[in-house]
């Protein structure tokens, strides 16, 4: 696994979420486009959340979604230490 491979791994859930600047964005777009490791993983994911959504018969408010992302946050730099 490369540098560049971590970088997009780290960054899963907030390029998918359109959460990243341009900039990082594009690099993790080329990564993927050139990565056979990475690709499938983030089309998986990709797919994951377009059914989960698709799903929900409610929407969520806000400030759950919020939450939601501030601990997936959290617990993914614990887990970088």
């Amino acid at each position: 696994m490369s540098k560049d491979c971590d970088e997009a791994l780290e960054n899963l859930y907030l390029y998918l979420d359109s959460e990243l600047d341009s900039f990082s964005s594009a690099r993790i777009r080329s990564h993927l486009d050139d990565c056979k490791g990475c690709g499938p993983l983030f089309d998986f994911e990709g797919r994951l959340k377009t059914v989960v959504k698709e799903r929900l018969d409610e929407d969520v408010p806000d400030a759950v979604v919020d939450r939601v992302r501030t601990a997936l946050r959290e617990e993914a730099a614990t887990d970088l230490q």
